[in-house]
């Protein structure tokens, strides 16, 4: 038995040396090593081990995918945020929403898809999402991001974001983002008027 606990020992030994602690590590598991050890580590290695590749499982609570990729939900998932939530997303090629958007609409179009975008919800929406774009989220920060309708408008229920697995703190409005009055119920969730 001795003998076998030595022969992995050497066999280890001889991997760190020929390949290097970062490569052996990234073929390891999903846990990634961060910070200095004081040990040599090349670039290549270092990137493999900062971001996740195409096809990697990923989340909202793990490493962010690689340049170009996406953290998607499985496809046909019935609950694709609490997907994300679990860690049972994918990186995969980043289909950009942009070329999906409307341009800019010019003179007083007053469609049904404008309207979407002036209701006081989605404006709050859509500045607190182009705000996360342009910064470093900082991890398990509480983020406020405005629940709408379909009109634009505040849905009954706001509730801060979640944190790691815990759901943020939620409270209720009107469809114009006034405070309302709230029932918490037994289970700690809170009950707006007619819901």
């Amino acid at each position: 038995m001795p003998l076998l606990s030595n022969l992995l020992a050497l066999l280890s030994l001889l991997l760190l040396s020929k390949q290097g602690f970062w490569t052996l590590a990234a073929h390891l598991g999903p846990q990634k090593p961060s910070g200095s050890t004081g040990g040599h580590k090349d670039h290549a290695a270092e990137v493999s081990t900062s971001v996740l590749a195409l096809g990697e499982p990923c989340g909202v609570y793990t490493l962010i995918c690689a340049r170009g990729l996406r953290c998607m939900p499985p496809p046909r998932e019935s609950s694709p945020l609490q997907a994300l939530l679990q860690g049972r997303g994918v990186c995969s090629k980043n289909h950009s929403t942009r070329a999906h958007q409307r341009p800019p609409t010019t003179g007083t179009d007053s469609t049904f898809n404008g309207e979407l975008e002036k209701g006081p919800c989605r404006k709050l929406q859509n500045a607190v999402l182009q705000s996360l774009e342009i910064t470093v989220v900082q991890p398990n920060p509480e983020i406020y991001i405005p629940n709408c309708d379909t009109r634009g408008f505040y849905r009954r229920k706001q509730c801060w974001s979640s944190n790691q697995m815990q759901r943020g703190r939620c409270w209720c409005v009107d469809e114009d983002g006034g405070f309302l009055p709230s029932h918490i119920r037994d289970d700690g969730t809170v009950q707006c008027g007619s819901q």
